[in-house]
């Protein structure tokens, strides 16, 4: 059972005929057990009050804190994802810049290849024009070498019919064309 301070105040002691108690040093006594019992019941209530508030502005903390650390939760989340996904963006620009090097590599090694073929057709036709060239060249000369003999011949000749002339003038002497195409007209 709880002793409350008005039960303190309203206690009431028997009185013995001998060596009792002084009653005025007792209800002084008791008037001060009262008051700090008093005192105390009232600390203890505001402790309690204050307790209470505590543990509330505690569960309050714990609910600030536990949204604080979801929100980082989702924070890191969030992060990863995004340097995920960056990574991932990254990797696909490096492939695109890949195929994209490959093709112009291919499309450069197609031109190459096409003009060294280009080149090389070049170098068969020149080759083919200066073997026909030289050809033609070899036949013309080959033809003046002849034209030239015939004209030294016909030079002799001319001689031998000047000689042959001048010793008989006779019809069907023979003369050079004057165009001196090596031909000899009777």
């Amino acid at each position: 059972m709880i002793i409350s301070p008005l039960d303190i105040r309203k206690m009431a002691f028997r009185k013995k005929s001998f060596g009792g108690y002084d009653p005025d040093q007792v209800s002084s006594f008791l008037a001060q057990v009262a008051d700090q019992t008093e005192t105390l019941l009232r600390q203890k209530d505001e402790l309690a009050t204050t307790l209470k508030a505590t543990e509330d502005k505690l569960e309050s903390f714990k609910k600030i804190e536990a949204t604080m650390n979801q929100a980082l939760l989702t924070a890191q989340k969030a992060t990863d994802e995004a340097r995920l996904n960056a990574q991932k963006e990254a990797e696909l620009i490096i492939k695109d810049a890949q195929v994209r090097a490959n093709a112009y590599e291919d499309e450069s090694r197609t031109r190459v290849h096409n003009l060294e073929a280009e080149l090389a057709s070049l170098k068969n036709h020149r080759d083919s024009f200066l073997s026909r060239f030289r050809a033609m060249l070899k036949t013309q000369l080959e033809l003046l070498q002849t034209i030239s003999g015939d004209l030294k011949d016909a030079g002799e000749l001319n001689e031998e019919d000047a000689t042959h002339s001048s010793q008989s003038s006779s019809p069907g002497n023979v003369d050079l064309d004057p165009n001196d195409s090596g031909e000899i007209i009777v």
